[in-house]
């Protein structure tokens, strides 16, 4: 029993073929699945200076303006955040996101009324960042915060 060279040639060809589109293919799909990532899932998150600690007042929320460099395909853009810094009696840092979560609003710090508002459809939180009244549908996010004693610094991880 003789086997065929012709046969063998395109059982090879074969094989070959279905080897370069697998490859093809699998590359493809790579590239479709960097595409379907959005950035700001793979941007790292890091902390950043915010404040000296010897700025803040205790128990007063503190806005302070915190800067981050952000990527977007082939722009560099630097994008400003608010947030608000507050020294509790541990002489810890607690910071809340001055976004509001109902609509995006920027709040504010109401000290007489003792309590963040937002301008645009009357939402309120406490000082802990609960909502208290209004439209918002959750509280203000929190924001991991560090003090460096040292340096006299604040951190924020944004």
């Amino acid at each position: 029993m003789s086997s065929d060279p012709l046969a063998s040639r395109r059982r090879l060809l074969s094989w070959f073929v279905r080897g370069a589109l697998t490859t093809a293919g699998a590359a493809v799909a790579a590239l479709a699945g960097l595409i379907a990532v959005p950035a700001a899932s793979v941007r790292a998150r890091r902390w950043t200076r915010a404040a000296r600690f010897s700025d803040l007042e205790p128990n007063v929320p503190t806005p302070v303006i915190v800067t981050t460099a952000r990527r977007d395909g082939w722009h560099r853009a630097r994008r400003p955040q608010v947030i608000f810094l507050t020294v509790t009696r541990d002489d810890q840092v607690r910071a809340l996101s001055a976004t509001c979560t109902h609509l995006g609003c920027r709040v504010s710090w109401n000290a007489p009324a003792d309590r963040f508002e937002c301008p645009c459809h009357r939402g309120v939180y406490d000082r802990d960042g609960r909502v208290v009244s209004g439209p918002p549908p959750a509280p203000l996010p929190p924001v991991a915060a560090r003090v460096d004693f040292a340096r006299d610094e604040v951190h924020v991880e944004i």
